[in-house]
Parts: C-alpha cells; structure tokens; sequence
C-alpha cells in the first residue's frame, strides 16, 4: 500500500505547480512591487494557489499576505508563463493578471517579504527581478497577452 502511495506522490511532484502573479495597480496609477527575501530581487506580488481555491481567491489572499493590500477587480490576464526554467526553486506556471487595489501598503509576510514600494509606470526599479517578472511587466505595458 505504501508503495504505491509513494509513486503517486512521487508522479506529482514531477508536475509542475501552478501560481498567480498580479501586476497590482494603485488607484493613483503606481504599480506595486515587493522585493523578496531569498534573493532581494524586486517582484510581482503573487504565489501559488492553494488547494480548493479559484484563481481569484489565491490572487486576492496573496495580495492581502504580501502587501496587506485589497483587490478591487481583475483587469485582465496579462499572460500564462510556463518556462521551465522561469522560477529556480521549482517548475511552475504563473498566471499573471492585472488587477486594481485598495489600501495601504503593509508587509505582511516578513519571511518572504523584505520590502513593498509603489512606482509610476516610467520610474520602475531596473532590476534585478525576481523570476520572469521584468518580462511580465513589459508584456502588461505593450497591452499583450502571452503565452509563454
């Protein structure tokens, strides 16, 4: 019984998982960023959904962990980025969507989080970012939407 149970797990964790990125805009127009913990790098909020949750929720419920944040509408989907090779900790598709908020900043998550800071679109950091999240910013400013 037991063998078998472990090939199942072992089969899923050669999947990839799958996680939502959010290209959060204030109502002044800034675009929120954090910048993580493990490798300083400047970020998209966002995370991986959770069992029993829609996209969505796990966008909402990211949002509020990160950056205490709350979401006010989903604008559109930005793209669906699956490289292989997009997140060094593991294979994962993001599924990235601009979205609206409300609030004020507040880190929440201090394991993940070192720091969060609003930006007008022209005056974003220059990197590094973490992930492919420079490459979804560019795709969210050029109005695409990307399968990647």
């Amino acid at each position: 019984m037991l063998s078998w149970l472990w090939a199942g797990l072992r089969s899923l964790l050669r999947r990839p998982l799958v996680a939502v990125s959010l290209i959060a805009t204030l109502p002044n127009g800034e675009l929120v960023l954090i910048q993580r913990q493990d490798d300083g790098g400047w970020s998209l909020p966002g995370g991986l959904i959770d069992r029993g949750e829609t996209v969505a929720q796990a966008a909402a419920r990211e949002l509020r962990e990160e950056t205490g944040l709350s979401l006010v509408s989903i604008e559109r989907c930005v793209g669906i980025y699956s490289a292989p090779d997009r997140d060094p900790r593991l294979h994962s598709v993001c599924i990235s969507l601009a979205v609206t908020v409300a609030g004020n900043l507040q880190v929440g998550d201090r394991h993940e989080v070192r720091a969060i800071a609003s930006f007008p679109l022209d005056q974003l950091p220059t990197g590094p970012y973490s992930h492919d999240h420079d490459r979804q910013i560019q795709d969210y400013q050029s109005g695409a939407v990307v399968i990647a």
